[in-house]
């Protein structure tokens, strides 16, 4: 069977320009040029090459960023894996996500890559950087295995070229950004759902399979687990405690609401309630909290998301972390500044957002416009405390609740369940 041209909606693909990602006219003008540049090499290959029928028994995936980007992944690697549970399923990532990837059980093999303009530096000089020829080598690579099938959802052309020089045989992605042409299946974009996990998860539905879990998942190891509750035995705490999470680092400054605004959201919070705060940072980092009452964490990440996974709350801002909680199941309060909730917020619903929508310049992606990112600097610690403050709140109401019921008569559970639907 040849390759086939698929029909397009282009009036859909224009309007996920605007509802689904952020490109500027110079880097879609780019885009275009490279396309036109192409094609005549892409009829050639596809004249001499035609799809093999059947179930793919080796699957390429293309995302080489962050470590919240793996996280958002999880569901479509979950449903992934049941639909396709004999392939080998390799990912085509950075290598800072190893140490979270093993022990998943969601894929088969990482293929460590290490792209240039993936790495946060300055616009420009990523693209003058030592990484290009790790990337050279890790395409040459791909482009010997043969991959039966393989995906992408950034709608970069960048990608799209990943799949095609790599000769990846059946290649779906999105084309609404130009680089349609290189791909075998052009995804119609689901604007009704513009969230960077459901975009990957809509690759799927094309293919004809439903999803059928969307929920990131992240496992924490008995390896693991036994680790933090050594490290937080070695440090007074137990199983008792409530322990309420804060990591108040981001890779890019434009991202950082600040140590001072978190640790006066924490102190607020042991003033009201029984917690424990644990104050996560990165290994490297020069900054100490100044508040004797909070217990700092800085450990590898493996050993990260295990103790992680103890905590009821994590405050954070719009980070990795962030991601990385949800996935372990833990309630998020994010303080976000210039990406958009709607694209990459935390996954479920015990969740939320602090952010002032008022902000016009939103998303930037970490280039701000301004002299400071006023889409942070707006957001005040009341806003903050009151989102942790009601996280906590349900928190401490369902372990009250809890223990009502389990020492009460039949007679008060009936009264408690009548309350709750007067309430609702």
């Amino acid at each position: 069977m040849g390759h086939r041209l698929p029909l397009r909606n282009y009036e859909t693909d224009s309007a996920a320009l605007s509802g689904i990602v952020k490109y500027g006219p110079v880097r879609l003008w780019l885009s275009r040029v490279f396309e036109v540049l192409l094609l005549p090499f892409v009829r050639f290959s596809n004249r001499r090459s035609s799809l093999r029928e059947g179930d793919p028994k080796s699957i390429l995936v293309v995302e080489y960023w962050n470590l919240g980007d793996f996280v958002m992944l999880t569901p479509f690697f979950k449903n992934l894996r049941l639909h396709y549970p004999q392939a080998h399923i390799a990912l085509m990532g950075s290598p800072r996500t190893i140490p979270m990837v093993e022990g998943q059980g969601l894929i088969d093999e990482i293929i460590p890559v290490i792209v240039p303009w993936a790495q946060h530096m300055s616009r420009w000089k990523k693209y003058f950087s030592r990484h290009w020829m790790n990337l050279f080598r890790c395409l040459r690579q791909v482009r010997g295995r043969r991959f039966d099938l393989g995906f992408t959802a950034r709608a970069d052309i960048r990608e799209n070229f990943f799949l095609w020089i790599g000769r990846v045989n059946r290649r779906v992605g999105y084309g609404f950004a130009h680089g349609g042409t290189l791909l075998t299946d052009v995804v119609e974009p689901d604007l009704s759902r513009p969230h960077y996990s459901d975009r990957w998860l809509h690759l799927l539905e094309h293919l004809g399979k439903p999803v059928l879990d969307r929920r990131p998942e992240l496992r924490v190891g008995s390896e693991q687990r036994a680790f933090a509750r050594r490290f937080l035995a070695e440090r007074g705490l137990d199983n008792g405690d409530v322990l309420v999470g804060f990591h108040p680092g981001a890779r890019n400054e434009v991202r950082q609401w600040g140590n001072e605004k978190f640790l006066e959201v924490a102190r607020r919070l042991t003033e009201s309630f029984p917690v424990k705060i644990l104050w996560f940072q990165d290994p490297g980092a020069r900054e100490k909290p100044s508040d004797k009452g909070l217990i700092p964490v800085t450990l590898p990440l493996r050993e990260f998301l295990a103790v992680l996974s103890e905590c009821k709350v994590v405050v954070c801002n719009d980070t990795g972390p962030m991601h990385m909680a949800s996935g372990l199941g833990v309630p998020v309060v994010a303080v976000f500044g210039p990406t958009q909730p709607e694209w990459f917020a935390p996954i479920g619903e015990d969740h939320k957002i602090v952010i002032r929508r008022e902000v016009w310049c939103r998303p930037c992606f970490d280039y701000c416009v301004f002299d400071q990112p006023y889409c942070l600097r707006l957001v005040t610690v009341d806003a903050v405390h009151e989102a942790a403050a009601a996280t906590l709140g349900a928190i401490f109401g369902s372990r009250k609740l809890s223990r009502e019921t389990s020492c009460g008569s039949g007679e008060r559970l009936n009264a408690i369940k009548s309350a709750d639907r007067a309430a609702d």
